[in-house]
Formats: C-alpha cells, structure tokens, sequence
C-alpha cells in the first residue's frame, strides 16, 4: 500500500486538532463538536472510498475509531477540570475581592486540618505542603489562580495522607500555564501546576500516584502528570520508594466574570 496522501492526513488530522481545542471550552461544545465528528468521519470514509484513495472502509473506521477515543479521553479530562473548578475555595472566593488576611487564614486552616490528619495517619508531613504557597501579595492580578493552588495543595496533601506515605513534602514553585489557541487569543483554560516528593512503601507510593491521575472516588479531581520520577530505595529496603511529580490541575475559565 502507498503512503498515505496529503489530502486524507489531513482531513484526519485537522478534526483530531480541533478536537483538543473544543475539549477545553466545556462538555456543551465539546458534545457538539463530538456529534460533528462522527458526521465528518463518515463523510470522509465516503469521499476518500468513492474517490479511488488507496484506503479501504475498514482503514478509515480504524481511524475514526481512534479520533472518537480521543473523544472520550478529552471529555474525561474536561469532567476533571470542572472539580477544580467547583473546589469550595475556588467557587465560593470567584467574582470577590482578595483579601490577604482571609487567604491565609484559609491556608492556616487546611495546613492544620492535614497536620492533624498526617499524623493520625502516620505521615510526616513537610511544613512546605503549604508554605510554598506563601504570597505578601496584598492584590494578585489573578486572585481566582491563588485559590486554586491553594485547593490543589490541599487535595494533593489529602491524598498522600490517605495512601499513608511515609513523607510528603511541596516543591518549589507554583506556576500557572495559560492554554490559548495562538499568542494572543483567549485563555480557554488554565493550569495549576504543582509538584511533590513522596516516600514510603512502594505500594503506598503507588496508591498516592494513582489517585493524583484517577482521582480518589467518583467525580474527584483528576491531575495530569507532567513529569514522575519513580525511584527504589536499594537492596537495603527493596520495598521502599520515592516518587518526584509534577502534576496539573485544569481550571476553566470563570464563568461569573465579566466579558472584557
């Protein structure tokens, strides 16, 4: 069989583009775009048998196939971001004025709340789980983005004393990543990057991992995994482990915010 032609890559790839562009203006959009899709995928199927390309229908179902796995993947991931986006922190502070004070009695709050917890649980909990988080920023430009890293910190926290791993500490520092069509169009989301190392027990190091990427129940927050280090301690603890990540948050543009 000859190489693929120009023409059918990119009447396959194109639609698999604007596929991760819809996933990140809400399940609404991205449901129509989905029902577009199956649409198209059979009108190309059509054009490209009736057309005398070298594919057979089988060919352009497998690939139509993928493209609607994809799918579902991306509205998985929009699913996720929403519960960072219904987090209390970052629904009940949106459209409010920041106020220092109350953040970091919030921050105070949930530091004790899973210092409590940790120990409890037997989990010796850095004090930078919510320090990195530290800001004298009386007024952030993006106020919203704070709490969110803030209601990040604390379900990361949460997870790691619910898999019971023996150490947990937050590693410099914060960041924020705008995801834009082109340089200058509108955000369509945002993420919430973060990172921890862990220690402990391989099978609690991989509990915690899991649940950072599944989330820990239905409907919980699920992160995407930028980067994971996995290490074995050596043959003097063979099962004990640490795992370095860097993980992200989606959040969805605010909807209660006015139109610029």
């Amino acid at each position: 069989m000859r190489p693929a032609s120009p023409r059918v890559l990119w009447g396959l790839l194109v639609p698999a583009a604007v596929l991760v562009l819809a996933a990140w203006q809400g399940s609404g959009a991205l449901g129509r775009r989905e029902a577009a899709l199956a649409r198209e995928a059979a009108g190309l199927r059509a054009e490209l048998v009736a057309g005398g390309f070298e594919f057979s229908a089988p060919d352009i179902e497998q690939r139509r196939a993928r493209v609607l796995a994809e799918t579902l993947r991306l509205r998985e991931s929009a699913e996720g971001g929403r519960a960072l986006h219904a987090d209390p922190l970052v629904r009940e502070h949106a459209g409010r004025a920041f106020q220092l004070i109350e953040f970091e009695r919030e921050r105070a709050a949930a530091a004790q709340t899973l210092r409590e917890q940790a120990t409890a649980a037997g989990v010796k909990l850095d004090a930078s789980a919510f320090e990195v988080l530290a800001d004298n920023s009386e007024s952030p430009q993006q106020p919203r983005r704070r709490w969110a890293q803030l209601a990040v910190a604390r379900t990361v926290a949460a997870r790691a004393v619910a898999a019971k791993v023996a150490t947990y500490e937050a590693l410099p520092v914060p960041a924020v990543r705008e995801i834009r069509v082109a340089e200058n169009s509108p955000v369509l989301a945002e993420e919430i990057l973060f990172s921890v190392r862990v220690t402990g027990a391989s099978a609690r190091v991989q509990d915690f991992v899991e649940q950072l990427a599944l989330g820990a129940g239905e409907g919980d927050l699920r992160f995407f995994i930028e980067h994971l280090v996995l290490r074995k301690d050596g043959v003097t603890a063979p099962d004990q482990a640490s795992a370095t990540v860097v993980l992200a948050g989606l959040l969805p543009p605010d909807e209660t915010a006015p139109a610029p």
